[in-house]
């Protein structure tokens, strides 16, 4: 037997609207998983980033400032966990930051690059994303630095592909020989007043 209810209560409707919307939410989600990674990111803003702390970085060299993160958008993906600090009179906000792909050649780069701004956009549709484009990639020897960022409220993000680190090592004989390694990486800083100064 079917239970038809005949003018439902604005309560009901949106009780109905808020299941069918958040079911709609976290199918969206599911299909940008950089999307729900970001979202948890986020979430740990209010002790910044502290749950996401692993071990040190050389506490030796970074003074128990840099930790490696314990979240990660992929497991292939290395994430670090810079804390506030203090660098002569300027202070450094807590970010959070992490390499989500890399490519020998311009074009796959692109396309991590591409859907990870295609993702970003659609899961902070209020934030007003800048673009920065330095190089073409048609000469692999060539610098490419791609920038997009946007200010949300308490937050920073800015996506990044770029062979600068590659050239460098490259040429101070560190890196591997032959085309530059492009990385694609996501930094979320946490823009929010410190809890405790320093």
């Amino acid at each position: 037997m079917k239970t038809i209810i005949r003018n439902p209560s604005p309560f009901v409707l949106a009780a109905a609207l808020s299941l069918v919307c958040g079911a709609a939410t976290a199918a969206e989600n599911a299909n940008r998983p950089l999307c729900d990674f970001v979202q948890k990111v986020l979430a740990a803003r209010g002790g910044e980033f502290s749950s996401l702390k692993g071990e040190a970085q050389n506490p030796a060299v970074f003074k128990n400032e840099v930790f490696h993160g314990n979240l990660l958008p992929s497991p292939s993906a290395e994430c670090t966990l810079f804390v506030r600090a203090k660098v002569g009179s300027a202070e450094l906000e807590p970010k959070y930051s992490c390499t989500l792909g890399a490519a020998q050649n311009f074009a796959d780069a692109n396309r991590i690059f591409a859907r990870a701004a295609a993702d970003l956009r659609a899961c902070f549709p209020r934030v007003q994303f800048s673009e920065s484009f330095d190089g073409d990639g048609r000469n692999p020897a060539d610098a490419v630095d791609w920038t997009i960022s946007g200010d949300g409220m308490g937050f920073k993000l800015e996506l990044q592909m770029s062979n600068m680190l590659a050239l460098i090592a490259g040429q101070l004989g560190q890196g591997s020989p032959g085309t530059a390694e492009i990385a694609v990486s996501l930094d979320i800083t946490d823009t929010s007043p410190p809890k405790t100064p320093i």
